[in-house]
């Protein structure tokens, strides 16, 4: 067996040395089976072939890389013969991951990824499968509320999560350590950046957010504004919570590990299964109980979260130097937030729309849209594994880095669709085979409206994965500029299709009518406009990355 250093590879046989030098972002473990030695790393497995004279050496397995001729007949097979030896008829190979092992490395990101991506939108469907047995009308206000509650957070937080995972990612692909100062620095820049803005953010939903109610259609002459209210005021309190999880979420992706998010996010949501009947039920604070358990589920997290960062990483002090860094996240979050508003005014005149109804129809809405989400994250966390994967591997500046990236881009793209595929049957199977619906309510009306919503959510399944996954593969590249364009240009025809709808199908909807018929045709309407947001978020990503045109240019076919 060959003696393996896995930061620099240094190999020796009996024969003679071999050197082989991986950039930083090549790291793993290896073994020897079959008279080669295999060195995984979380991009690609290199066989090194034991030669019968091998004293030559390799540099780089980014240099002078061709594509190995017996190999040609096997497409899923991408391999690179390398020739820097000292006979012509010697060469070494090195094979990057057959799809089984790169499916590995994906998943070994993406699937505790889910777990921590599930928080907000698992709570929030514990709460509504909870809140739905008070009635409909605290449903659909819980659900106006959540609302409101991502109108003014999700604008800044997703961007900066973003933002954190490929900045954290891009500095250990340039080969810094988790123990180097600047790093720390980074990390305690970014988090005192998100204590400040969830400050903001409670100081704003507390002054703005209960009279923001009346534009989502739930104002004071509204049955749905009180338990709205009630529900947003304790949520509230919580956003500083919110903000730093989400900032913690980014900086273990960034640094590989997807086991310490997981890990706290299954104690938060057991704290928060545990103590929703108890709030809501037991203790009489109905809705309030509800957002209380929340609250105290991502306060959990924090503190668990927090306390291994500081044991794992230097992280500097809060300095003025450390707040002038902190700016440094600014812009391109500042980009990635006019992104998130532009979905999110899709998304909020949808929940308008559908709050202008019946208790009934905005209750099978709310279940519905949280449905929806909550298995659009499974495409989102393979999004996670393809930004950290792609982010890291360009960072090495390397043909090897770049040509990794693309076949990482390649098979994601692939396993997302098929993940689209397996929803959508399993929604459907699920459906048919268990009342599904009444986990979330019991109300007959709202079952019905429910009943007629779970076919179009399950036909855009695979349209969602897709969605979801191509921004992955954006903000790998960096790509943080044109995904505020091309978000805008996906809510312009949503937002159209919804506003031109009511306006020439619909007409005026009164809630006091006795029909059904203007309700059904409002939520048509609506979801029509949430089809057409995903598939142009889908296509005005695809086309360019197809093409290879900025900022997709840094991938290699």
């Amino acid at each position: 067996m060959w003696p393996v250093n896995l930061m620099n590879v240094q190999l020796s046989s009996t024969s003679g040395p071999i050197k082989i030098n991986l950039h930083p972002a090549l790291h793993g473990s290896s073994r020897t089976f079959a008279g080669r030695t295999l060195i995984h790393t979380p991009l690609q497995i290199i066989y090194i072939s034991q030669c019968a004279n091998p004293s030559y050496q390799l540099t780089s397995p980014a240099a002078s890389q061709l594509p190995c001729p017996r190999h040609r007949q096997c497409p899923r097979r991408q391999t690179f013969c390398k020739a820097t030896t000292n006979s012509d008829n010697q060469q070494d190979s090195i094979s990057t991951t057959t799809e089984s092992s790169l499916d590995a490395e994906i998943f070994s990101i993406a699937l505790p990824t889910l777990a921590t991506l599930a928080a907000d939108p698992l709570a929030a469907l514990v709460s509504v499968a909870w809140i739905g047995q008070l009635g409909a009308v605290e449903l659909a206000g819980v659900g106006v509320a959540l609302s409101v509650y991502g109108a003014f957070t999700k604008l800044f937080n997703m961007p900066l999560l973003a933002v954190i995972t490929s900045s954290t990612a891009s500095a250990l692909g340039r080969g810094q350590g988790e123990d180097s100062r600047e790093l720390g620095g980074a990390v305690t820049s970014a988090l005192a950046l998100a204590l400040g803005v969830g400050v903001i953010q409670a100081l704003l939903l507390g002054v703005f957010g209960i009279s923001g109610l009346s534009t989502w259609g739930a104002g004071p002459s509204s049955p749905l504004y009180d338990p709205a209210v009630h529900y947003l005021s304790i949520r509230a309190l919580g956003a500083p919570t919110t903000v730093l999880f989400l900032a913690l979420q980014g900086t273990f992706r960034g640094l590989g590990d997807t086991r310490a998010p997981f890990v706290a996010t299954v104690v938060a949501n057991i704290v928060n299964v545990a103590l929703e009947p108890l709030f809501i039920f037991t203790w009489g604070w109905g809705v309030r109980g509800a957002a209380a358990a929340v609250v105290v589920s991502q306060l959990v997290s924090v503190v668990g979260l927090a306390a291994m960062l500081i044991k794992r990483l230097n992280l500097g002090s809060l300095e003025i130097s450390v707040l002038k860094n902190a700016v440094e996240y600014v812009k391109p979050t500042g980009l990635l937030t006019l992104r998130t508003l532009a979905i999110t005014a899709t998304f909020s005149l949808a929940t308008a729309l559908s709050s202008r109804t019946d208790a009934s129809h905005a209750a099978a809405h709310q279940i519905a849209f949280q449905l929806w989400l909550a298995s659009s994250l499974l495409a989102d966390s393979l999004a996670v594994a393809a930004q950290s994967l792609i982010a890291r591997s360009l960072a090495t500046g390397t043909v090897a880095g770049r040509t990794a990236a693309a076949l990482v881009s390649r098979r994601i793209l692939d396993l997302s669709f098929k993940l689209g595929l397996t929803l959508a049957a399993g929604l459907t199977v699920g459906s048919a085979i268990f009342p599904l619906t009444r986990v979330f309510s019991s109300d007959p009306g709202v079952l019905t409206v429910l009943n007629f919503l779970m076919p179009i959510v399950i036909l855009l399944q695979p349209v969602n994965a897709l969605a979801f996954t191509m921004d992955g593969l954006l903000y790998g590249v960096n790509g943080f500029a044109y995904a505020a364009k091309a978000m805008a240009i996906s809510a312009i025809p949503a937002i159209g299709t919804m506003l031109a709808g009511m306006r020439f199908f619909v007409g005026p909807v009164s809630t006091s009518s006795a029909t059904m018929s203007a309700p059904a045709a409002v939520l048509s309407v609506v979801w029509t406009g949430l089809a057409v947001v995903m598939a142009a978020r889908f296509l005005t990503i695809f086309i360019p990355y197809k093409l290879r045109n900025k900022p997709f240019d840094v991938l290699l076919t």
